[in-house]
């Protein structure tokens, strides 16, 4: 006897509450796929189809909206008057179901895996770059003939102008790479500050609007 594979899927009903078992798509022996109009698709509309047994497993296993499973069945003589003409052709309710073109499906399928691992791709670029720049900013903040600035220090304007000194030595003259620099710097209240002041204006900010607030 001859089997097709039917295609179910829970979806929710028109008053956007209620969530109901639909047949979505019937596919044939040899891998073709037939789309069932929606206003066909809730199964309760399928009198021979809800009278197999697979379906009654079906309808056990799904139940929350969105799950889907695809099975095979075997045709009963009811069953083949139901979806198939005369000549074999898949319809229902004597409405011909529009096949699915293959392409339709591989392009979509395609386009998501693309698209999920280009976005894989950047994450693990962009972790690669940060951690790259915080070692080379560590390695540059090594070679600074300065101490770090804690609640000890007594003049902080003189303990700015003194890493400025180091920045323009240690050839680390951009504003950016300046205001990163410095966090390596700083302990207990002032790296507080440090958070704080980033938080506010950036990292991307001037380094003399940090500095007025320092």
């Amino acid at each position: 006897m001859e089997k097709l594979r039917f295609d179910f899927k829970m979806r929710g009903a028109s008053n956007g509450k209620t969530t109901i078992l639909c047949l979505t798509s019937i596919s044939t022996p040899d891998g073709r796929s037939f789309t069932v109009p929606d206003e066909y698709q809730p199964t309760s509309l399928h009198k021979e189809l809800i009278t197999s047994q697979v379906y009654g497993r079906v309808k056990n296993t799904l139940g929350k909206r969105n799950q889907f499973r695809k099975v095979r069945i075997t045709l009963t003589e009811n069953m083949k008057k139901a979806y198939l003409d005369e000549e074999g052709n898949l319809l229902f309710e004597n409405v011909y179901l529009v096949e699915i073109p293959d392409k339709v499906a591989e392009i979509s399928t395609t386009s998501t895996s693309e698209d999920t691992i280009k976005k894989l791709l950047k994450k693990v670029l962009e972790s690669k770059e940060q951690t790259s720049e915080v070692k080379n900013l560590n390695k540059i903040a090594k070679d600074f003939m300065i101490e770090k600035f804690d609640e000890k220090t007594s003049n902080a304007s003189q303990w700015i102008e003194q890493f400025e000194k180091e920045c323009v030595r240690c050839v680390s003259g951009r504003n950016r790479k300046k205001i990163k620099i410095l966090k390596f710097f700083l302990e207990k209240g002032s790296a507080d500050w440090y958070t704080c002041m980033i938080l506010k204006y950036s990292i991307e900010s001037e380094w003399n609007t940090g500095k007025k607030h320092y």
